[in-house]
């Protein structure tokens, strides 16, 4: 048989995965802070550019500041470093100014701020999958997913059929690691899904994820 390498195996695998879980929307060398994923897509994902009404916080400490900020409540940058205080007040100014910027945040006295309400919601993603591709060495694609559980919702190991033998499936069930089988021959998938919800996921590093997928969705030409 022809030989067969990961970077294939990923184009293969973005077609066939795109149509399964129903979006257009997929990136390659994907990283949240927690390893790079070969694969990331977002579920059931439609929507059009001109409907974007926002800037993406890219900015793990930003979109965090964002989020803890009441509505209608207004914070001076005292209010705000008690709230960070893990930050320099350099940072938190540079924070502040960066969701000035892009219109998160208003001005409304001397140094004092409120959170300005997204009509759009904060992000269209709903759901993120990370993928591991391996050809064959389930250890380290097993190893590997398991960090993606920090930013999203699944995550799996997608690996060639001919591996399976070897695999142990309680260990993936034990962690909650998904499995998809490649098989060459058909150019086709079997599916084992996560049997739970995943718990592993940090919520602000999930949004933070979904934040950075939106941002290079906006950036897409078509």
């Amino acid at each position: 048989m022809k030989s067969f390498n990961e970077r294939e195996l990923v184009r293969k695998l973005d077609k066939i995965l795109m149509k399964e879980f129903g979006t257009n929307l997929s990136f390659h060398e994907f990283s949240a802070g927690y390893g790079i994923a070969d694969l990331v897509l977002a579920p059931n994902f439609s929507f059009k550019k001109n409907n974007i009404g926002r800037t993406p916080l890219t900015s793990f400490n930003g979109l965090n500041l964002f989020l803890m900020l009441e509505d209608k409540k207004e914070y001076d940058i005292f209010n705000i470093q008690k709230i960070f205080n893990h930050l320099t007040t350099c940072e938190v100014k540079r924070e502040i100014k960066a969701l000035l910027d892009c219109q998160y945040i208003k001005k409304v006295g001397t140094n004092r701020y409120v959170k300005i309400t997204q009509k759009n919601g904060i992000n269209p993603i709903k759901r993120i999958v990370a993928v591991e591709v391996k050809l064959n060495d389930h250890k380290a694609g097993l190893t590997q997913a398991r960090r993606y559980q920090y930013f999203a919702d699944d995550s799996y190991l997608a690996i060639l059929k001919d591996a399976e033998k070897n695999i142990d499936f309680d260990e993936f069930n034990k962690h909650n690691i998904g499995l998809i089988l490649f098989d060459r021959n058909t150019n086709s998938i079997e599916i084992k899904s996560p049997i739970r919800a995943n718990y592993n996921c940090d919520n602000s590093v999930n949004l933070f994820a979904k934040e950075m997928m939106f941002n290079r969705f906006i950036n897409l030409s078509f």
